[in-house]
Parts: C-alpha cells; structure tokens; sequence
C-alpha cells in the first residue's frame, strides 16, 4: 500500500514538473511572437503615381512602418536603394516598391541595347564580376563535324552585376552587357542554341600596360642574293710549237 502512494507521488511530482516546463515554453513562443509583432521596419512606398521608365525621385517616395514579420527581403528598406533608378511597371500611389520593380538607370549609348546574362545550365561566369569590367564571350556549339567552339564577342563592357542564388550556386552572378542591336541578336540567339556560354573577365591593366608578345619563330629570310661573281677567264691557251724544219742540203 504505502509503495503504491510512493508510485503515484512520484508520477504526480513528474507531471507536475513537465506542466510546468510545458508552459514556460508556451509563454516564451507567445512573447517572442509579440515582441516580433511590435518591432516594426521603414519600408519605402509611392507617394504618387509613378509611370513606367520614369526614374525615381525622393519626391515620388514616402517611407511607411510596417511590421518585421511581414517585410520581405525583395522589399526596399534603405534610401540608396533608389539611387538611379527606373521603374519598370506603372506604380501606384500607396504600392509598396520592390526590388523586381525597378531597375539601374545604365549610361549606354543610343545604338546600343542591355542583354542579360543569368547564370543557367549553360551560362557561366568564371570570375566575379563587377560593373564597368570587360569581358569576352565564348560560345560551343553542335555542329555536324562536332563541338566547336570560338570566341563570339570580345571587348564586352558590363553595365550592371548582381547576386541571383541557384540551387548549386547561392553566390551565383548575374549580368548585364551593352551590344549593339547586332551582338545583341548574336548572343540572345546563342542562348537558345549554344550548348554552353563561357563569360571570361578581360584583364584590362594588362591590356593597357602591354602584354608581351607572344615568342614566335619568325621565318628565317632567305640570304639576300649576292652579285654574281664574274668567272675568273680561261687562260689563253699556249700556241702549240712550230715543228722544226729540217735544214736545207747545201747545193752542190
């Protein structure tokens, strides 16, 4: 009898102890969520309307609190967010403005045109990448004789660059190129058809200081012709001797 009491003290004394860590931890999860609700964030909203491929100004912007737990990271959150830049759709008054709603205002010149370059399964960007670099553009293609591959643009100057996570890459670049409408076409066509696209930094400071030039074998120039040297004359040649005639009998 008196180990039975003992035995449902003790469970008693259990279930009491885990009631009462059971509902400590309830009321951390509550105030961690109310403390969560009551932090707020400036996020930037449009003060007025705002039309397509018109840049941005201060203006144009009113910054509103909102909660933490309702911000996403593509929200616009800090003033230099907004520096140059354009929308890309038409913008309401009182729209929140996001990150996939605008975009760079790029500096190219008037016949040339903004291609990206995202990295895919047949996109890469070798190095890391920077606005105002240089790049070259190899392309490999299937042809009938096989994989052949060759350096489609050279000289490509990058106008914008940022970071687009994949699966395999969460530090993967993306970027945009200036063409003229004739390389853009080259290389939107390339990538639907090349196999792979290889983006290769250019260094510049080498370029500019001059690389050396690579060690050729110049082809060996033939010995300048001489004159012709006059043949030494055949000596004249010795007049044969006279035969000695005999000497005349004297008369008798």
């Amino acid at each position: 009898m008196i180990d039975a009491k003992r035995k449902a003290l003790i469970f008693l004394s259990l279930a009491f102890i885990l009631a009462i860590v059971t509902a400590g931890l309830i009321l951390n999860e509550i105030k961690q969520a109310q403390t969560a609700m009551g932090e707020t964030v400036e996020v930037a909203s449009a003060s007025k309307d705002i039309g397509s491929n018109r840049e941005i100004s201060e203006d144009q912007i009113e910054w509103i609190e909102m909660p933490k737990s309702s911000v996403v990271p593509s929200f616009i959150q800090r003033k230099n967010d907004l520096d140059k830049k354009i929308a890309l759709v038409n913008i309401k008054k009182g729209d929140i403005l996001s990150k996939n709603m605008l975009r760079g205002d790029v500096d190219i010149p008037a016949d040339h045109r903004v291609v990206m370059l995202n990295p895919t399964e047949n996109v890469l960007i070798d190095e890391e990448v920077t606005p105002g670099d240089i790049v070259d553009v190899i392309v490999s293609t299937e042809e009938k004789e096989g994989l052949k591959t060759q350096r489609l643009l050279k000289n490509v100057s990058v106008v914008q660059a940022a970071t687009m996570p994949t699966k395999d890459n969460p530090d993967a670049k993306q970027i945009k190129v200036s063409l003229t409408v004739q390389d853009a076409e080259q290389l939107i066509h390339y990538q639907n058809k090349a196999k792979q696209i290889r983006v290769l930094l250019v260094n510049t400071i080498a370029e500019e200081a001059g690389e050396p030039a690579k060690e050729t074998t110049a082809p060996e120039k033939a010995p300048a012709k001489q004159p012709a040297q006059e043949k030494p004359k055949a000596p004249a040649p010795t007049p044969a001797p006279k035969p000695e005639q005999p000497a005349s009998k004297p008369a008798n």
